[in-house]
């Protein structure tokens, strides 16, 4: 007689989608601070973390532990300062972002200002770390009006922005009584590189002044923003 074939459901196989692999244990032992072999000091706070997983993220964190190992052969720690980093909070969310699952790293992005968005940035290309880029370059974008876009063109030259920088630029110049306001600010001067870049936009659209005197939000029709600072403000 032939065998007879037999099936058994097995079910799916475990996934390690849902689980995010091993960064869920590491994120529980980083945040009781368990095993941690790494220091990591900014702005007078200091942060624990694993010179494994650091390095296994960014090429970068790789070659820095890799020498402060060599220099300081034998101590179970290491320590990292980061004295160009003004603000905690953002060694806080580069953490945040490494530690974090793929499916959780955007979803808590919220820098309390725009200078310490700029350490984050910082933090993002020194140990080039395109996640937290990300999460720093889409803050950029959201919630923009004449009140704080200048300070953020600023930053997208300050770090290469292009693509934010142009993304913001198109928002403009499909709002002529945000963009005129902007050129009428004087904080404007002390960026030269965005002020050419806005008067070039006002010189394609001459002819299309704005009928209101009031602020607008950038990327809207209507004057809906912060207010702007008056000239001699």
């Amino acid at each position: 007689d032939s065998p007879m074939e037999l099936w058994v459901d097995l079910g799916s196989m475990p996934s390690n989608t849902d689980t995010g692999g091993v960064m869920p244990g590491l994120r529980e032992l980083w945040e009781k601070n368990e095993l941690c072999d790494v220091e990591l000091i900014a702005g007078g706070q200091s942060f624990h973390a694993h010179r494994l997983v650091l390095a296994a993220v960014s090429a970068s964190f790789h070659e820095c532990l890799v020498r402060l190992s060599t220099e300081v052969a034998g101590q179970e720690s290491l320590v990292m300062k980061l004295d160009d980093i003004m603000h905690p909070e953002a060694v806080q969310a580069m953490l945040n972002c490494i530690y974090a699952a793929p499916t959780e790293r955007s979803c808590k992005y919220n820098p309390s200002s725009e200078d310490a968005n700029r350490d984050v940035l910082r933090l993002a290309q020194r140990f080039q770390i395109d996640q937290l880029q990300d999460q720093a370059s889409r803050w950029l974008m959201s919630n923009l009006s004449t009140a704080n876009v200048l300070v953020r063109l600023a930053a997208c030259e300050e770090f290469g922005l292009v693509s934010v920088r142009e993304s913001i630029y198109e928002q403009l110049t499909a709002n002529p009584p945000a963009l005129f306001v902007l050129v009428n600010d004087p904080e404007v001067t002390r960026a030269p590189v965005v002020l050419q870049a806005l008067l070039v936009r006002v010189l394609r659209l001459l002819g299309c002044g704005s009928d209101s005197g009031k602020p607008a939000v950038v990327g809207q029709g209507k004057s809906q923003g912060k207010p702007a600072r008056k000239a001699g403000a």
